[in-house]
């Protein structure tokens, strides 16, 4: 007995055999044309566009999957283990950092978390963008004075309001820097 699926040639013509049911019953045989292909065999259809897609190499030219693999995996190691080593004195500069970095209120936050250790670089940033705010507010109190803004809006006004803020901490990190 031929298995199920499987197409038999013989005398009068092709058939496929009588196969066993799952339930205990039989199928008959049945006669089928020369060619046939059993829907089981027959490949899923592709169109043009998946198979030009599915041949395109998945790496640049020159890489090899398995040299990929390894190397990622050893760089992987390699960070888990300087993790380990490092512990938690990462997370006590951070600390510090964010402490000597403490927003004040009234003043509008550069960034809570920044990868720089030392503080003097931090004072620095924070001496650069508050005189940057300040020609800002400068800039726009003079052409507020000179008539090219005739209405000037909420938030410019908010923003000349905070102006001797914005002076008092400049003195203030001008001073613990000593400059």
């Amino acid at each position: 007995m031929a298995e199920a699926g499987k197409v038999a040639s013989s005398q009068d013509g092709t058939w496929i055999p009588a196969t066993k049911r799952a339930d205990g019953s039989w199928r008959k045989a049945r006669r089928v044309k020369e060619g046939y292909v059993p829907p089981d065999e027959v490949d899923k259809y592709e169109s043009k566009g998946k198979q030009w897609v599915s041949s395109i190499p998945k790496l640049p030219p020159g890489v090899y999957e398995d040299d990929n693999k390894s190397e990622t995996k050893s760089k992987n190691q390699k960070k888990r283990r300087n993790k380990k080593k490092d512990g938690n004195s990462n997370v006590s500069e951070i600390t510090e950092t964010l402490a000597q970095t403490r927003i004040q209120p009234g003043v509008a936050p550069t960034k809570t978390f920044t990868t720089m250790s030392n503080p003097d670089e931090l004072k620095h940033k924070r001496l650069k963008n508050l005189k940057k705010k300040l020609k800002q507010i400068e800039e726009l109190q003079s052409k507020i004075d000179s008539g090219e803004i005739a209405k000037p809006e909420l938030t410019q006004l908010e923003k000349l309001k905070k102006k001797n803020e914005t002076e008092k901490e400049i003195e203030e990190l001008e001073t613990s820097l000593g400059t």
